[in-house]
C-alpha cells in the first residue's frame, strides 16, 4: 500500500474533478488505526453516504480551476441551519422585492442609542417583515416614525382641548332663564348664546379644514387655543353685559371649529392603520362624554352667588395645563411623503441611511428632548396652494354620502341640542321652580346612554369598515330611528299631557265661575310630571342620535376606500367628509338651539314639534335606507366624480372600442 497516495472520499474525488464510478474502492485497513483526533475547522466534510471510517485530513491544494465532471451521485447532505422566514408581503411574491427583503439575512443588524436591543431594517421601519399601514418614510421627523412618548403626548393634548371646548359648548344649558332675567334679555337671545357660537364653529371649522392643506394643523391649534382663552377669560367678567358676553361667545365658537375637524386628521397622520381603532374610539367618547356629563356639575356650581362666572372660572384654571400642553405637546403632524426621498438600502452592498429612525422603545433622554424643542415650530409645513387642493374639502362637504349622513342624522342631534336648550324655559319658571342643579340632574340618562351608544359602536367588531354590511346598516339605521321615534314623542307628549288644566278651573270667584284657570295655580299639575321619565327619554333620544351619527365613519371609509386611487387619497378623503358631517351637523344644531325656544313656548307647541319630528325621522331614514340599499354603489361613484377622483372623460369615445388597435 502506497503511503503517499492517502486514501480520499467520494466528496473528495468528486471535487477535483474525479469519476467517482471509475475509482477503486478503499481497500480495509490492514490493522488497526490508531485514535482519530478531533477535526479542525480546515478539515472537509466527510460524506454520510461513504462506508469509510478513515480519519478526515486536510485536502490537498487545490489546483488552478479547470472543467468539472458532471456529478452523478446524489448532493452530499448539509448540515441544517436557520433561515430567516421572508416578510408577509413577500409571501407569496406579489410584487418586486428589494434586496433587504429578499435576503434578510444578508443585512448587518444595527443598535440603536439608548436601547439594549439589536435591530435590522429587517424588522422594523420600512423594511421590516410586517408591512405597516400607511408606509412611513425614511424620515425620522415623519410623525409615524415618532417615538411613543411623543405620539401620545400630542393625542393627548389634542384631547384635552377637545373636551374644554366639550364643556364650553353647554355650560348655559342649565341657567338660560336666570341668564335671561339678569341681562334683560328674552329667553331666545339667552339661547343665542349657545346656538351662535355653534354656527360659528361649523363656519371656522370648514375654513379650518381649507387652510390645513396649505400651512398645516399646528397654526391653526394655536390661533384655535388662543381664541377659546381669550373668550373664556373674558367671560369669568360679564355678570350684567349681555353683548359681552356675546362678543365672548364669539370668539369661543371661532376657536372650537378646529378642534371639531382636524383631531381626527391628526390621529391619522401619526398612527399607523392598526393603531387608530382605539384611539378614534377614544376621541369619540371624550367628546360625546365632555358635552353631555358637564351640566351635571355645572347646574349645581352656578347656585353659587357668582353664576356662570364661576363655572367659567373654573373652566379657565385648566388652560394654566392645556396652554403648555398644546404650545409644547402638539407639534406638526401634516407631513407629505412623496417627496420625502431619501437614500435607501436598494442593493445588499449599498450603504445604509445615514441616519436611523429612532426606535418605538427609545428611553426618554435629555439628548431627545432637546432635538424634541428645538424641531417645534408654530409654522413647519407648507403645502401647494393650488385651486385642486383647496376645493377637496368643499367638494367632500357636498358628496351624496355626507348629504345622506347629514339628513338622516341631523333631526335627532338637532333637536336633541334644541329641547336641552330649553330646558331651562320647561322647569325652571312656574310650576316647577327647580333649581339649576335639578335641571342639571335630567341630563344623566344623555350622558349615560349616550356615551355608552358611542362606546358600544365604536369597539364593536362588526362596526369595522370590511364587516359593515348592507343588512348591519340597515339594523342599525332602523334601531336608532325607533329609539328617536320613542324618546321624542314620549317627551312632548307626557309634558303636554301632565301640564294640560282640566276642562273646569279649581280656583272659583263668587262673582265669576268660568272655564279659565289661574296660571298659579298650574302647581297643583307638576307633581303629575314624572321626572326620572323625562331623563330617560331625553336619553332614548340622545343613544339613537348617537348611533345614528356612528354609521357615518364605516359608510365614509367604504366610500373612500372604493373611489380613492391610493392610501393617501382614500385616508384624506375620509377626514373631509367626516369633518363635513360634523359641519353640517353643528350649523342646524345651532339653528334649532335659537329656533326651538320660540316654537316650544308653550306645552301644546311642544308636542307639535315632537310629534312632526318623530315623524320626519321615521319618513327620512325610510326614504334614505331605501337608497342605500339600492343605490349603495352607484352613490359611491358619485362620491368619486363629485370629490374628481373618478374621471369618466376618457371612456366616451366616439369610434369603437375595436378601433383602438
Amino acid at each position: 500500500m502506497d503511503l503517499s497516495q492517502p486514501d480520499r472520499s467520494e466528496d473528495a474525488r468528486r471535487r477535483d474533478g474525479e469519476d467517482p464510478a471509475m475509482a477503486v474502492p478503499p481497500e480495509p485497513p490492514p490493522k488497526e488505526l490508531p485514535p482519530r483526533s478531533p477535526p479542525s475547522q480546515l478539515d472537509s466534510p466527510r460524506s454520510v453516504n461513504s462506508p469509510s471510517q478513515a480519519p478526515v485530513r486536510p485536502p490537498p491544494p487545490r489546483p488552478v480551476a479547470r472543467p468539472q465532471a458532471t456529478p452523478t451521485g446524489p448532493p452530499p447532505a448539509r448540515p441544517l441551519q436557520y433561515l430567516p422566514q421572508a416578510p408577509l408581503a413577500m409571501n407569496p411574491p406579489t410584487r418586486p422585492g428589494t434586496a433587504a427583503s429578499q435576503t434578510p439575512g444578508s443585512v448587518p443588524p444595527v443598535r440603536f442609542p439608548g436601547s439594549t436591543k439589536r435591530l435590522s431594517w429587517t424588522s422594523i421601519g420600512k423594511y421590516g417583515r410586517v408591512e405597516l399601514v400607511p408606509q412611513p418614510s425614511d424620515d425620522p421627523d415623519d410623525p409615524l416614525n415618532w417615538p411613543r412618548w411623543r405620539k401620545e403626548l400630542n393625542f393627548w393634548s389634542l384631547l384635552m382641548m377637545v373636551a374644554l371646548t366639550g364643556v364650553a359648548k353647554t355650560i348655559f344649558l342649565t341657567i338660560n332663564t336666570r341668564l335671561a332675567e339678569s341681562y334683560n334679555v328674552s329667553y331666545t337671545a339667552v339661547a343665542a348664546l349657545t346656538g351662535v357660537p355653534l354656527m360659528l364653529s361649523a363656519l371656522a371649522g370648514f375654513i379650518c379644514l381649507i387652510a390645513s392643506r396649505v400651512c398645516g394643523k399646528r397654526p391653526l391649534y394655536l390661533v384655535s387655543l388662543l381664541l377659546v382663552f381669550i373668550g373664556t377669560v373674558w367671560n369669568t367678567n360679564v355678570p350684567t353685559s349681555f353683548n359681552q358676553c356675546m362678543a365672548a361667545r364669539v370668539f369661543q365658537g371661532l376657536g372650537w371649529g378646529a378642534f371639531d375637524t382636524l383631531v381626527l386628521g391628526s390621529i391619522q397622520d401619526t398612527y399607523f392603520e392598526h393603531e387608530r381603532g382605539v384611539r378614534v374610539a377614544i376621541y369619540s367618547i371624550v367628546a360625546v362624554t365632555t358635552t353631555w356629563g358637564p351640566p351635571l356639575i355645572g347646574g349645581v356650581v352656578s347656585q353659587h352667588q357668582a353664576g356662570a362666572s364661576l363655572q367659567f372660572t373654573i373652566l379657565s384654571a385648566f388652560f394654566v395645563v392645556a396652554v403648555p400642553a398644546m404650545a409644547l405637546g402638539a407639534p406638526e403632524t401634516a407631513y407629505d411623503r412623496a417627496f420625502a426621498i431619501a437614500p435607501t438600502p436598494s442593493t445588499a452592498a449599498s450603504q445604509f441611511k445615514t441616519f436611523i429612525p429612532p426606535s418605538p422603545r427609545r428611553l426618554f433622554t435629555l439628548e431627545s428632548l432637546t432635538d424634541y424643542i428645538v424641531k417645534l415650530k408654530p409654522y413647519a409645513y407648507r403645502g401647494p396652494a393650488h385651486l385642486r387642493v383647496l376645493l377637496q374639502a368643499p367638494r367632500a362637504s357636498i358628496t351624496p354620502t355626507t348629504g345622506l349622513l347629514v339628513i338622516v342624522s341631523f333631526l335627532p342631534y338637532s333637536s336633541l341640542w334644541g329641547i336641552a336648550s330649553s330646558l331651562s324655559l320647561f322647569f325652571d319658571p312656574l310650576p316647577f321652580v327647580l333649581s339649576p342643579g335639578t335641571i342639571g340632574a335630567l341630563m344623566v340618562s344623555p350622558f349615560l346612554l349616550g356615551t355608552a351608544a358611542v362606546a358600544i359602536t365604536a369597539f364593536l367588531p362588526r362596526w369595522q369598515p370590511t364587516k359593515f354590511t348592507p343588512k348591519i346598516h340597515m339594523l342599525a339605521l332602523a334601531t336608532g330611528s325607533v329609539l328617536v321615534f320613542i324618546g321624542i314623542l314620549t317627551f312632548g307628549l307626557h309634558l303636554d299631557s301632565a301640564m294640560t288644566p282640566p276642562a273646569t278651573g279649581t280656583a272659583n270667584d263668587n262673582n265669576n265661575n268660568d272655564n279659565n284657570i289661574s296660571v298659579f295655580a298650574l302647581q297643583y299639575l307638576a307633581p303629575r310630571v314624572n321626572l326620572p321619565a323625562i331623563s330617560f327619554l331625553l336619553g332614548l333620544l340622545a343613544a339613537g342620535s348617537a348611533l345614528l351619527g356612528a354609521t357615518a365613519a364605516p359608510l365614509i371609509a367604504a366610500s373612500a376606500a372604493f373611489t380613492g386611487s391610493s392610501l393617501a387619497v382614500s385616508t384624506r378623503s375620509t377626514a373631509d367628509m367626516s369633518a363635513a358631517v360634523a359641519c353640517w351637523r353643528a350649523l342646524l344644531a345651532g339653528v334649532f338651539v335659537v329656533a326651538v325656544p320660540n316654537a316650544v313656548w308653550w306645552w301644546d307647541g311642544l308636542r307639535r314639534f315632537c310629534v312632526g319630528v318623530g315623524t320626519a325621522q321615521m319618513l327620512v331614514a325610510v326614504a334614505v335606507g331605501a337608497a342605500w340599499w339600492v343605490c349603495g354603489e352607484a352613490v359611491r361613484r358619485w362620491d368619486g366624480r363629485v370629490m374628481g377622483l373618478v374621471d369618466l372623460e376618457g371612456l366616451k369615445g366616439t369610434g369603437s372600442f375595436f378601433e383602438l388597435d
